[in-house]
C-alpha cells in the first residue's frame, strides 16, 4: 500500500498543477473581476457558458470516460494510441455539427433568454469555438491514463499562460466585462487543444472501427450519467434566470465557485486516483485497496468542504466585494455537493473497474429527475435556497443508490459506518458554526479553527484514519518533501 501511496502522490502533483493552475488563477483573478463585473453580469456570464457547457456534454459523448474505462484493456502502446484518436474522432464527429447548431439559434436563444438579441455573438462564439474544449479534454484525459506526468506539466503551463493572459487583456485592459469572461476560458482551451495535439502526437495514430464502435457503445451508455450530472450542477441556473433573476444567479453562481474550491482541491486526487485504480484493477487485492483509499478521500473532501462552510463569509470579504456577501450563507450546504462528489469518486472508480456502467447511469439520472423535480418545486416559492437543496439532495441520492447496487454485483468492502458517522458530525460542526457571534475578527476566526479542528480528532476515534496510518503518511509526506528538494538542489 506504501508504494501504491507513493505513486498517488506522485501523479497528483504532477497532475494537480494541471488541474489546480486554471481554478487557482480564477480564485486569484476573483477580486479583480468582480470589482469590475456586477452581479447581474456575472450571472449572465453563467448562464451562457452554461448553455456552452450543454452542447460540450453532448458533443464529448462521455468519451473521457470511456477513454479512461478501455484504456488499458490491452497493454500494447498501438491499442492506446487506437482508443485516444478513436475517443477523438467520435467526439469531433459530434462536436462540429452540434456547435454550429448552436451558432445558427444564436439569436433566439439570446432573445429567448435575456428579452433581447445583445447577447447573440456570446452565444454564437461558444458554438464557434466549441471544438477546441473538446478536443483539450479528451487529450488531457489520455494523458491523466498514460500516467505522463511530464505531459499534464506542460498542459498546466499552457493553461496558466491563457488565463493570465486572457484575464489581463479581455477583463483588466480592454475592461470587456461579459465578453472578458466568456474570451478567457476559450482561449485557454484553444492553447491547450494546440499545445497537446503537438506534445502528444506519439499517442495519437488511425482511429480503428472497432474501437470507435466500442467506444461510442461505452459512451453511450454513460452519456445518460454525464448529461444527468450536467444537470445536478447547472440545471438550476435555467430556473433562477426564469423565475428569479440574473442578479440572484449570479449571488449563487459566485456561492458555487466558492464551495467548488473544495473539488478543486480534490480534483488532481480523484482523477490520479482513477486512473491508478484502473491500472491495478486485475491485481487481486484491488478492492481491499479501493476500500483504504476510501477512507482517505473522503476524509480530505470532509475536511475542505468544512473549512469552506465554515469560512464562507471570511473567503467572500476576501474574494469580492461587499456587492457579492449574500452568497455567504449557500456556500456552507452547496459544499455537500462536492462532499457527495467525494464519495461518487469511490464508486464510480469501482463501477468502472467491474464495467457496471449501466448502474451509474441509472442511479445518476435518477438524482437528476429529483433535482429537476425539486427546482419545479422549491425554485418559484424559495428562490437560491430552493436551488440549493434540490442540488444537495440530487447529489446525495445517487450516492446511495450506486452504493447499494454496487455491493450487489462488484461487492467491496468499505468501512460505510465510520464514514456515515464522520459525516454525521461534519454536520454538526457547520450548524454549529452558524451560531458563532460577530465577534471581533480574530476571535471569531480563532472560534472557526477549534470547530474545524475537531473535524480530524474524529477520524482518529472512529477510525476513519488510524494513528499508524496518521505517522505513515508524515513520514511518506517527508519522504517526499526531502526527494524534492534534493532535486532541486541537484540542479544547476
Amino acid at each position: 500500500m506504501r508504494q501504491l501511496l507513493s505513486r498517488l502522490t506522485r501523479l497528483t502533483l504532477g497532475y494537480g498543477v494541471v488541474q489546480w493552475s486554471g481554478p487557482f488563477l480564477a480564485l486569484i483573478f476573483t477580486p479583480i473581476i468582480t470589482r469590475l463585473v456586477s452581479p447581474g453580469d456575472y450571472g449572465v456570464a453563467d448562464y451562457i457558458q452554461t448553455i456552452g457547457s450543454a452542447v460540450g456534454m453532448l458533443a464529448l459523448l462521455a468519451q473521457p470516460q470511456a477513454l479512461a474505462a478501455h484504456f488499458n484493456d490491452q497493454p500494447d502502446e498501438a491499442w492506446r494510441r487506437r482508443v485516444t484518436s478513436s475517443a477523438l474522432t467520435v467526439s469531433m464527429a459530434l462536436g462540429l455539427p452540434l456547435g454550429a447548431l448552436l451558432f445558427s439559434l444564436a439569436p433566439q436563444l439570446s432573445l429567448a433568454t435575456f428579452g433581447d438579441p445583445q447577447h447573440t455573438p456570446l452565444f454564437q462564439l461558444i458554438g464557434a469555438t466549441a471544438v477546441f474544449g473538446i478536443s483539450s479534454t479528451i487529450l488531457t484525459a489520455a494523458a491523466q491514463a498514460a500516467l505522463r506526468v511530464r505531459w499534464g506539466m506542460a498542459l498546466s503551463l499552457t493553461n496558466i499562460g491563457a488565463i493570465v493572459t486572457g484575464n489581463i487583456v479581455f477583463l483588466i485592459l480592454l475592461r470587456l466585462g461579459v465578453t472578458g469572461l466568456i474570451l478567457t476560458p476559450i482561449l485557454a482551451a484553444v492553447a491547450v487543444s494546440l499545445t497537446a495535439l503537438i506534445l502528444m502526437r506519439s499517442l495519437l495514430g488511425a482511429p480503428s472501427w472497432p474501437v470507435l464502435k466500442t467506444l461510442a457503445i461505452s459512451g453511450a451508455t454513460l452519456l445518460p450519467t454525464m448529461l444527468s450530472g450536467w444537470a445536478l450542477t447547472l440545471l438550476d441556473r435555467l430556473f433562477l434566470v426564469y423565475y428569479v433573476s440574473t442578479e440572484a444567479l449570479g449571488y449563487y453562481a459566485i456561492a458555487n465557485k466558492i464551495a467548488a474550491l473544495a473539488h478543486v482541491a480534490m480534483t488532481p486526487l480523484y482523477s490520479s486516483w482513477m486512473a491508478l485504480a484502473l491500472s491495478i484493477q486485475h491485481d487481486p487485492a484491488a478492492k481491499e485497496r479501493y476500500a483504504t483509499m476510501a477512507r482517505y478521500l473522503i476524509a480530505a473532501a470532509l475536511s475542505v468542504s468544512l473549512g469552506l462552510g465554515i469560512f464562507a463569509t471570511e473567503v467572500l470579504i476576501i474574494l469580492t466585494r461587499p456587492a457579492y456577501l449574500p452568497a455567504a450563507p449557500y456556500v456552507g450546504l452547496l459544499a455537500y455537493v462536492h462532499v457527495f462528489t467525494g464519495f461518487g469518486t469511490v464508486l464510480y472508480t469501482s463501477a468502472l473497474a467491474g464495467k457496471q456502467l449501466m448502474a451509474v447511469s441509472w442511479t445518476v439520472g435518477t438524482g437528476a429527475l429529483i433535482n429537476l423535480i425539486l427546482n419545479f418545486a422549491l425554485i418559484p416559492s424559495f428562490g437560491l435556497w430552493g436551488a440549493t437543496i434540490a442540488t444537495v439532495v440530487g447529489y446525495g441520492v445517487p450516492q446511495i443508490l450506486l452504493y447499494w447496487l454496487l455491493q450487489k454485483r462488484y461487492p467491496v468492502p468499505y468501512p460505510l459506518k465510520p464514514l456515515l458517522a464522520a459525516l454525521a458530525v461534519h454536520f454538526v460542526l457547520l450548524l454549529v458554526s452558524t451560531f458563532v457571534p460577530s465577534w471581533a475578527f480574530t476571535l471569531r476566526v480563532g472560534a472557526k479553527l477549534g470547530l474545524l479542528a475537531i473535524l480530524p480528532l474524529t477520524f482518529l476515534a472512529l477510525g476513519v484514519i488510524t494513528r499508524l496510518e496518521l505517522q505513515q503518511g508524515l513520514a511518506l509526506a517527508r519522504s517526499q518533501a526531502r526527494r524534492l528538494l534534493a532535486r532541486l538542489q541537484s540542479q544547476p
